[in-house]
C-alpha cells in the first residue's frame, strides 16, 4: 500500500552500499547486515539492516541541513505483497522497523512537505 499524497515525490538515489560485507547469521532468514546511504533532494537517508535470529531491524536516519530539521517530521511505511509496516519519524530524524521476514520491499518516507520513495530494498 503506497502513501497517498499530493506532496512532491522524490526518488531516492543510492550513493553507497555495504552489501559486499557479509555477516554470519545463525539462521539465514535475511540477506545479512548492511548499510546504505541514499540522496533524495536536500536530504540524505542512512539505512541499516540488523538481523537478529528470526527477525531483523531496519533502522533509518534522515540527515538534513539544520535549517530544514522541521521538515523531517512524518512517518515511514515499509511494504510488500505480504507485509505492511509503519513507524513514526522521531524528532531527531530516526526510525526503526521490526521486519518479520526477508524479501523485497518498498520504503516510503512521508515528510512534512514531500515523500521519499525507495522502490526496491532487499531485506
Amino acid at each position: 500500500m503506497m502513501i497517498e499524497s499530493k506532496k512532491p515525490q522524490l526518488q531516492a538515489i543510492l550513493v553507497m552500499d555495504s552489501r559486499k560485507t557479509s555477516l554470519a547469521v545463525r539462521h539465514q532468514n535475511f540477506t545479512g547486515a548492511w548499510s546504505q546511504l541514499y540522496k533524495a533532494g536536500d536530504f540524505y537517508l542512512d539505512l541499516s539492516l540488523k538481523p537478529d535470529n528470526h527477525k531483523a531491524y531496519l533502522q533509518g536516519y534522515i540527515v538534513a541541513d539544520p535549517s530544514q530539521l522541521a521538515q523531517i517530521q512524518g512517518s515511514t511505511a515499509l511494504h510488500n505483497e505480504q507485509t505492511q509496516l509503519t513507524a513514526p519519524i522521531s524528532l531527531t530524524g530516526s526510525f526503526r522497523l521490526e521486519v518479520p521476514q526477508g524479501g523485497k520491499y518498498h520504503l516510503e518516507i512521508a515528510l512534512q512537505n514531500q515523500v521519499i520513495r525507495l522502490e526496491h530494498i532487499e531485506i
